[in-house]
Parts: C-alpha cells; sequence; structure tokens
C-alpha cells in the first residue's frame, strides 16, 4: 500500500484553485460578452448598420423604415426614396458608398427639435459616408442621434445645431 505525502495533497489543492480560478476567468468572459450583446450600445450600432447598409444598396424604403416618427413626419416616404436617390445615386453618379461608424456617446436631456418640452436620454454616433463620385472622393460626415421609440432604436437626425 501506497502513502500519500504531503507534497501529493499541497499539489492537488494548487491544481484545483488554478481549475476553479480558469473556470471563473471563462465564467466571467461569457457574462461580459452576453452584457455586451445585450447592451444599449450594441443595439444603437446595430440599428445605424442595418439603416446605412440598407442606404447602401439603395433600398431606402427600408432605411425610411428605420427612422424615428419625426423624421417620418419630416420626409414622406416616396420623396424621401427619391430624393436620396436622385442626390447621392444620380447626381454624385456612384453606385454605392462606403461608411463607417464611431463609437456611440450617451446623451442625457436631449430634445427633439419639434417637441422641446421632453427631454430624451440618446446615443449620437458620428457616420462618415464616403463616395468615389464623378466629382471625385467626397466625404460627408453626420451625427446621427439614436433614440428609443416604442421599446425599438430609430434614427433621428439632429436639427438643433
Amino acid at each position: 500500500m501506497k502513502k500519500r505525502h504531503f507534497y501529493d495533497r499541497q499539489q492537488r489543492k494548487i491544481l484545483f484553485f488554478i481549475g476553479l480560478g480558469a473556470l471563473i476567468i471563462v465564467l466571467a468572459l461569457i457574462v461580459y460578452g452576453i452584457m455586451y450583446l445585450f447592451s444599449e450600445e450594441r443595439q444603437v450600432v446595430q440599428v445605424a448598420e442595418q439603416f446605412y447598409e440598407y442606404e447602401q444598396d439603395g433600398d431606402f424604403g427600408n432605411s425610411w423604415e428605420l427612422f424615428h416618427s419625426s423624421m417620418k413626419k419630416r420626409f414622406n416616404k416616396g420623396t424621401y426614396m427619391e430624393d436620396r436617390a436622385h442626390v447621392f445615386l444620380n447626381h454624385f453618379g456612384v453606385d454605392s458608398f462606403d461608411f463607417s461608424l464611431g463609437d456611440p456617446t450617451e446623451i442625457k436631456n436631449f430634445e427633439i427639435a419639434e417637441d422641446p418640452t421632453v427631454e430624451y436620454t440618446v446615443y449620437r454616433i458620428d457616420v462618415t459616408c464616403m463616395y468615389d463620385s464623378k466629382y471625385g472622393y467626397l466625404e460627408i460626415k453626420q451625427p446621427v442621434i439614436l433614440i428609443e421609440e416604442e421599446s425599438e432604436w430609430k434614427v433621428l437626425w439632429d436639427y438643433n445645431q
């Protein structure tokens, strides 16, 4: 019969704590990943990306659907689709464009130009659209506001500045 030595017990304790520590780190990373996937910041970035992907594809009807109701009042859907196609695709002479999104920044107490009596918490993302046009390389930089409406994030352009 083999005797257990102090060294063997000590080694098992060390391995146990190393394994426990590794498990805690993995669980923490999983929780952080899940929190990030469902965070407001991630949601607003996804909506902004979807909006500009529709715009890239010339699908201005679907991009219009992502507008906040105050934007829909400002732009009739048919007129918006026609104007965007005319100005950005026909007038610039491009088929599509590239875009980049900045990091979302939370803004508290934001007022919509159409209703300054209510203050909202919104996110601002600076968007840069890059066009290789018949007039040469063009960049349009625009701050885009993402505002929650009926439990969904919607696109709003800032007319307060």
